[in-house]
């Protein structure tokens, strides 16, 4: 990005620029990773008795992120999914009023 180009970003375009940035290199750093372990597990193989999977050989934190989203959404009868779904809807027409 140009010095110019910098300088003309509202802050909201700069955010998301660094935020697409920010997921292009992380996705390359974690696909390097993924091929590194992959190819760990293929070379230990031979040398284990029962099968390993490359996450059980090489957990990496992504892997226990994805469990922990999953884990730490509450679990919510019908009736407080009504509830939730009414105070949104009561916030947002709210808002739209505005």
């Amino acid at each position: 990005m140009s010095h110019d180009d910098f300088c003309k970003c509202t802050f909201g375009e700069f955010e998301s620029i660094w935020k697409a940035w920010r997921e292009m290199t992380e996705g390359q750093n974690r696909d390097t990773w993924e091929r590194a372990r992959t190819i760990a597990a293929i070379i230990i193989q031979p040398h284990v008795r029962k099968r390993i999977t490359p996450k059980q050989l090489l957990p990496m934190p992504w892997d226990k992120k994805r469990q922990r989203i999953r884990n730490e959404a509450p679990d919510l009868t019908p009736e407080e999914k009504r509830k939730r779904f009414e105070e949104v809807v009561l916030k947002l027409g709210d808002e739209m009023n505005i």
